[in-house]
């Protein structure tokens, strides 16, 4: 007899907790997962704007530094390049000094928006130097990646609305991380595009090229030769009562009737000989430059120019370069009829050691020898308009001219320099 199947009772099915907590594991390890990755964007963003800060920092520093420097630069072109001639100053391009009181203006209209650019370019940096006013936004660079720029903005501090400040003016210098540096200029900045702005601020002050001009004409530590028709001297200027020569040592040969003054000035009021000041000075050069030789050579806008021979052709391509302030280290001499500097626009030259001069030149401005000046010319037309200064001894022969100008001694004062940064004057990382 077959056996009676029975039916099979199934086991009780285990494991849907085991699914329930595994899922919930699964939610838990993707919130995590998502927290961790807004965690690493988040830090990436902080690591990007701490990036665009300092690459936005360095370019107004670059902007600070390349503007002072401009400041105390040659002439330029459009592109803010050097040129030998056909160029002009940065300084006279944009900014007016007084002669009278150094007070210093914008050259034109006041304009309070970007007067220069530069783009970084490749290895170097693109910039744009136009006339006062003219400055429009480039064509933005291509491509996405971050392209510093900086751009130069020249406020003077003796403006109506400003607090007056006599030979400075406040430097500004916006470095921006785009191209077009007007982009990061006022509003709020768009950190998804890649975009961040500093300003960085410095007052910058003129440290004029003679400190203390001289009052005379002619100005000699040592002692004066004169032979032949004789060195003229001519001071009409009532603020220096017509002073005509101050030497330290004695005087020989001078005409009278080449000396010419202010009218009803006494010859002893006008002339200064045996100067025990000049004669026992260590530094003759510093009572009136301001510095001794050494420091002098650190005036940021001074140039030193190299020359053999005749000297006149490398002294004027120097002035049409721009060069305001030049240094001839060793001797010098000028023996070819040439112009240098103007009234308005005079220069400061300074030999080593003995000047040679011969023929009709005409120097406008401050000749400075560092020891003896040997001056001769057979006809007329030997002239310096201004002042020569001499650590040594004179000697002329011929025929030859010294015209005091008082607006060239305010010139060295007031307006030919260098500009340096004011201790303290300046701020940096104001974020815009």
């Amino acid at each position: 007899m077959s056996a009676i199947s029975r039916p099979r009772i199934l086991a009780p099915q285990h494991g849907a907790a085991t699914l329930v907590v595994v899922m919930v594991l699964f939610l838990v390890m993707a919130m995590l997962a998502a927290y961790a990755n807004r965690t690493m964007m988040f830090e990436q963003r902080i690591s990007s704007s701490y990036f665009r800060a300092s690459v936005a920092q360095e370019a107004a520093e670059a902007g600070l530094e390349w503007g002072i420097a401009q400041l105390n630069g040659e002439a330029i072109n459009g592109s803010c390049e050097p040129v030998p001639t056909g160029g002009t100053r940065f300084i006279d391009r944009y900014l007016s000094l007084s002669v009278a009181d150094r007070a210093i203006r914008q050259s034109g209209a006041f304009v309070a928006s970007t007067l220069v650019d530069c783009t970084r370019n490749g290895n170097g940096w693109t910039c744009r130097c136009p006339a006062l006013g003219a400055w429009a936004a480039p064509a933005p660079a291509a491509g996405t990646a971050v392209t510093p720029s900086f751009g130069i903005r020249i406020q003077p501090l003796n403006d109506a609305a400003l607090p007056s400040g006599a030979g400075t003016v406040l430097l500004k210098s916006l470095g921006c991380t785009q191209s077009v540096v007007s982009t990061c200029a006022g509003g709020e900045l768009n950190s998804r595009a890649a975009q961040g702005a500093i300003v960085h601020e410095a007052l910058v002050a003129l440290v004029s090229a003679v400190r203390s001009p001289p009052a005379a004409p002619l100005v000699v530590k040592g002692d004066v030769t004169v032979t032949g028709t004789g060195l003229g001297l001519h001071n009409t200027d009532p603020r220096s009562a017509g002073s005509l020569y101050a030497i330290g040592g004695t005087v020989t040969g001078f005409n009278e009737s080449r000396l010419s003054s202010v009218p009803g000035t006494s010859p002893s009021q006008a002339r200064i000989a045996g100067d025990d000041t000049l004669r026992d000075s260590p530094d003759v050069f510093k009572m009136f430059m301001g510095a001794t030789r050494a420091r002098y050579l650190q005036h940021p806008s001074l140039r030193q120019v190299t020359c053999s021979g005749d000297c006149a052709a490398t002294l004027a391509a120097a002035y049409a370069a721009g060069k305001r302030i030049i240094w001839v280290n060793g001797d010098m001499t000028i023996q070819s009829s040439q112009t240098l500097g103007s009234v308005s626009d005079p220069v400061v030259i300074i030999a080593g050691r003995d000047i040679t001069l011969s023929g009709a030149f005409r120097l406008n401005g401050m000749l400075v020898a560092g020891r003896h000046v040997h001056w001769s010319n057979a006809s007329g037309g030997s002239m310096i308009v201004g002042m020569l200064l001499a650590e040594g001894n004179v000697t002329t022969a011929g025929v030859m001219d010294i015209v005091y100008q008082p607006a060239i001694a305010d010139q060295l004062r007031n307006r030919v320099g260098s500009f340096v940064r004011v201790p303290g004057g300046w701020t940096d990382d104001n974020v815009q």
